[in-house]
């Protein structure tokens, strides 16, 4: 009888188990998530807007690839419908910040050695683990936020990062091409104009 109820209890928490487990994986996928953040001001009247201004980035950092961001921006929104236009003229400015991170990390093996002496009340167990780094250490991301501002107030912004394969320069720039067109895929077409 006393095994039947350990049974019992057992299978009312194995399912308990699985589903905390699985919660507690679909948390880590969350958070490992590079997935663009994107906002808007909702009561923005995005039909009005016609013309835009591409501003260049504060943070100057490579002229070519300034230029080549510039220009994605450009081809975006003039294939939303925009138009491009003087500063003083324009309905919006656009301006971007990109940057550079390098993340440590990486891959490593844990192996353990040492002895045990294990009984029915408890145990002791005598030995040491090392980490054996295995692969790449270091991942190279850039980053990229897009700011749309219309009179003074921002009315769209987007961020996102891009992992780069490599850190030549034809590869940042098709890394930050396909991030330009996923941070302004959601800017509000005006097929209008």
């Amino acid at each position: 009888m006393i095994i039947m109820m350990n049974n019992k209890k057992a299978r009312t928490s194995f399912p308990h188990c699985v589903m905390l487990v699985f919660l507690f994986c679909a948390l880590l996928v969350g958070c490992a998530s590079n997935k663009p953040q994107i906002k808007m001001l909702e009561e923005t009247n995005f039909a009005a807007l016609k013309t835009f201004y591409v501003q260049p980035p504060l943070n100057s950092f490579n002229p070519t690839l300034e230029q080549h961001m510039a220009s994605t921006i450009t081809t975006v929104l003039q294939g939303k419908g925009l138009t491009v236009a003087s500063e003083d003229e324009a309905d919006i400015r656009v301006g971007f910040f990109p940057s550079n991170r390098v993340e440590e990390g990486g891959s490593s093996v844990s192996i353990g050695l040492g002895t045990g002496v294990f009984g029915r009340s408890g145990g002791i167990s005598l030995g040491s683990i090392f980490s054996v780094p295995v692969g790449e250490q270091v991942t190279e991301y850039q980053n990229l936020q897009i700011e749309v501002v219309q009179d003074g107030e921002f009315i769209y912004s987007a961020a996102g990062r891009a992992e780069l394969e490599s850190s030549d320069s034809i590869t940042v720039q098709q890394a930050l091409t396909e991030l330009v067109e996923t941070l302004l895929q959601p800017f509000p077409a005006n097929r209008a104009n």
